[in-house]
């Protein structure tokens, strides 16, 4: 027993130990290719204990995976432009176009579109998918559209309608960049394109 350490830390570290290995595999491989006997070898724990944690096996596994990603991905873009928000002459559209060139930008890493844009959606299902990527990413989205409707940036929509529609547009975005054939040139279409919809909301 490790000194020091409850049965909840240690608890906490395998099942951390295990999303880590699993998201090594999954991102440098694909979903299909990674059995579950590779992620207990990588992990250095017994199956029983990723069954002990995931009792769905290997599609749990993804799903911890790619909710870990999502939170990290949404974080590093938030730590990104929120900042900019509390500037004098800050205005908040732009950062909101900003957030978006970023988002697309992260899009073309190797890792994240393995697991967030190509496994996650089959394994998972649509509906989960969008759930997760909402769970994380949503709220900054409503935030930055709050603050660009108090500072009159955008014409006085509804907030939560305008969010889910650009979260779709984005989505939709980043998924046919990582299906493309020229990511680059499919990467600076959909940016021109999100840009055009962003500007025609501003007044």
């Amino acid at each position: 027993m490790e000194e020091g350490k409850s049965r909840t830390e240690r608890s906490d570290a395998t099942r951390l130990t295990l999303i880590q290995s699993a998201r090594r595999l999954f991102g440098s491989s694909s979903y299909a290719e990674v059995s579950l006997a590779q992620v207990v070898d990588a992990s250095g724990v017994t199956k029983g204990a990723l069954y002990h944690h995931f009792p769905g096996g290997k599609r749990d596994l993804m799903e911890a995976v790619y909710e870990q990603v999502e939170a990290e991905f949404t974080q590093g873009i938030a730590d990104q432009v929120l900042p900019s928000l509390g500037e004098a002459d800050a205005d908040p559209l732009s950062v909101m176009e900003a957030a978006i060139a970023a988002t697309l930008d992260a899009s073309l890493d190797p890792e994240l579109q393995q697991i967030v844009l190509i496994d996650s959606p089959s394994v998972l299902g649509w509906t989960r998918w969008r759930e997760i990527a909402d769970d994380h990413s949503l709220s900054v989205v409503k935030a930055l559209l709050g603050a660009a409707r108090e500072a009159g940036s955008i014409k006085p929509l509804p907030t939560d309608p305008l969010a889910y529609l650009l979260m779709a547009a984005l989505s939709e975005a980043i998924l046919m960049i990582a299906r493309a054939d020229d990511q680059e040139r499919a990467k600076s279409e959909a940016a021109e394109t999100l840009l055009a919809l962003t500007e025609g909301l501003r007044p």
